[in-house]
């Protein structure tokens, strides 16, 4: 009896292992393809390096939530510039920026403001929602007033920035020959209705410097009346719906048409848990023909991780930092 109990549990020793053995294995080599050091492919034929809110007070990007008012949590300033501003704007391409992203809102009288946030009540001495204003209100603001880098005890720009909120139309005709990523805050008709009436003021070739961040649809909308104005990246739902084909992309060097229209961007600091990251990753999306970019490369050590990489383009907090060490 012994020595039938032991067989038994030596038989079932071996059908628990061999299934573990098998998994083991599988995990193995799915480790060693996903890392195996095959060489990268060449460097795009362009580069492109963009200035979110051109140059900006920065802060953590961890722990954010809808409704984190970002101004409170400013690193101690190192330079005298706000986003989304002309000076801001202009001193973005001073360092380099190839396109400058800003955010737009409709107004009460019909006009579009250019700031970043949904309501008025954390940068600026104003209270309410953002697109139920006036651009004649808008610019009595302080936009400075809700900076602060120390929880309070200062407030660095208070009176520096009264009136500075710009108008999109303000924008376009102090830069007729850059290009914007113009980021749509809202899903309104109205905005678009808008940004296409004011576009149509300008040349073509302006127009064509213009790229919409904004849904799908409402892009398409754009294009009717103005057909010049591009999309550089999806929106987040439109990434999330594509995630499994980007997956499975790293086995089959393919994604749908749907998914490779517009450029990915991975955040600089996830990319160490990018399955693939680098090489297999470049590779693949070279082959489905879909444009890398790193997002939140805001330090020396984070664009060093980078640079040599043959990706299309970077996107920055920290212009007036990535720009001059990009140059060099």
């Amino acid at each position: 009896m012994t020595q039938r109990k032991n067989f038994l549990l030596s038989k079932k020793c071996k059908y628990v292992l061999l299934p573990l053995g098998g998994v083991t294995t599988l995990i193995l080599g799915l480790f060693a393809y996903l890392y195996f050091p095959r060489p990268l492919p060449s460097k795009p034929s362009s580069f492109t390096l963009i200035a979110h809110r051109a140059v900006s007070q920065t802060h953590p990007l961890d722990n954010l939530e809808n409704d984190t008012c970002t101004a409170k949590i400013i690193y101690p300033p190192t330079h005298n510039f706000l986003e989304n501003t002309i000076l801001a704007i202009r001193e973005a391409f001073k360092h380099g920026a190839d396109i400058v992203e800003f955010d737009i809102h409709p107004t009460t009288d019909n006009q579009l403001a250019v700031f970043h946030d949904w309501s008025i009540d954390c940068r600026t001495n104003g209270k309410g929602i953002t697109h139920e204003q006036s651009m004649k209100y808008l610019k009595t603001l302080d936009i400075g007033y809700g900076y602060t880098p120390d929880n309070g005890k200062t407030y660095p720009f208070r009176g520096k920035f009264v009136g500075m909120m710009p108008t999109f139309d303000e924008v376009m005709r102090k830069f007729p020959d850059k290009k914007f990523l113009v980021d749509q805050k809202d899903t309104f008709d109205k905005t678009i209705k808008l940004l296409a009436e004011s576009l149509k003021k300008y040349p073509p070739q302006q127009r064509q410097n213009i790229y919409l961040f904004s849904g799908e649809e409402l892009h398409e909308t754009l294009k009717k009346e103005v057909p010049e104005v591009q999309k550089l990246f999806p929106t987040r739902k439109e990434a999330k719906d594509c995630l499994s084909q980007y997956l499975m992309m790293l086995f089959s060097g393919n994604v749908s048409k749907s998914c490779n229209k517009y450029a990915i961007g991975a955040p600089a600091r996830y990319l160490k848990y990018v399955p693939g990251w680098p090489n297999l990753v470049l590779v693949k999306a070279r082959e489905a023909g879909l444009k890398v970019y790193v997002v939140d490369v805001d330090t020396k050590e984070e664009l060093e991780q980078v640079q040599d990489l043959p990706i299309d383009g970077i996107i920055t907090n920290r212009i007036e930092v990535i720009g001059p060490l990009l140059k060099r």
